[in-house]
């Protein structure tokens, strides 16, 4: 009488799965990031206040934010996961904590972030307007953390595989982070609305996190 037996994944397999797992979750992030992006309400006004104003008051405000919140909480699940299943190979290894970590800050600061509209009646009053003041405060400094962070590992992983598709996605990635890291500070440092035109580099970055988990899934 024969017994049955249960297969065992072998080491490769569960590497496989793993990395498929990692995979996914770039590509899903960089998607949500991506959609979120093209969501944004655009503002307008001459006025930083009235060109909030404006973008608090269009009903695609708290989608937006929840896709771009779930996206980077995704990217930050997809760093964590790549360094433990070393998905891009040891020299890369050392930056992926950092760069988790950048972006778990810029998930936290993307909840005040939506909440922010909560205080268009007052900002338009004149009165306190305490969430808005910790978004703000909050994204001079993720989102220079987020842009930098996104343009450095996406360089460190190029160089340490050196292939056509990472220097291309290595570009996407550098000039969206760049562009998109200075976009907090400029626009509330200067309270000058027309530096907003660089938030949706934001993308190039997207397109890093889902060209990254495209070429992961084909390995």
């Amino acid at each position: 009488m024969s017994t049955g037996t249960i297969a065992v994944p072998t080491t490769a397999d569960d590497r496989r799965v793993s990395h498929r797992a990692t995979a996914i979750l770039f590509a899903s992030g960089g998607v949500l990031l991506a959609a979120g992006g093209q969501l944004h309400p655009r503002g307008s006004g001459d006025s930083l206040d009235a060109h909030l104003l404006s973008m608090f008051e269009s009903p695609a405000w708290p989608l937006s934010h929840l896709l771009m919140l779930a996206g980077t909480v995704l990217s930050v699940l997809a760093f964590l996961s790549a360094r433990r299943t070393e998905a891009f190979g040891p020299r890369v290894q050392r930056w992926l904590p950092a760069v988790a970590a950048c972006w778990a800050f810029g998930a936290a600061e993307l909840v005040p972030h939506l909440l922010a509209a909560g205080d268009a009646h007052a900002l338009e009053h004149h009165e306190a307007t305490p969430v808005l003041d910790v978004h703000l405060v909050m994204q001079l400094v993720a989102g220079p953390l987020v842009g930098l962070s996104g343009a450095v590992i996406a360089v460190v992983v190029h160089l340490a595989t050196r292939s056509w598709a990472t220097a291309v996605l290595a570009g996407f990635a550098v000039v969206g982070g760049l562009l998109s890291a200075a976009a907090a500070p400029l626009v509330v440092l200067t309270g000058d609305p027309a530096f907003t035109l660089l938030f949706p580099f934001q993308a190039g970055l997207a397109v890093w996190l889902v060209g990254t988990g495209v070429r992961l899934l084909r390995r």
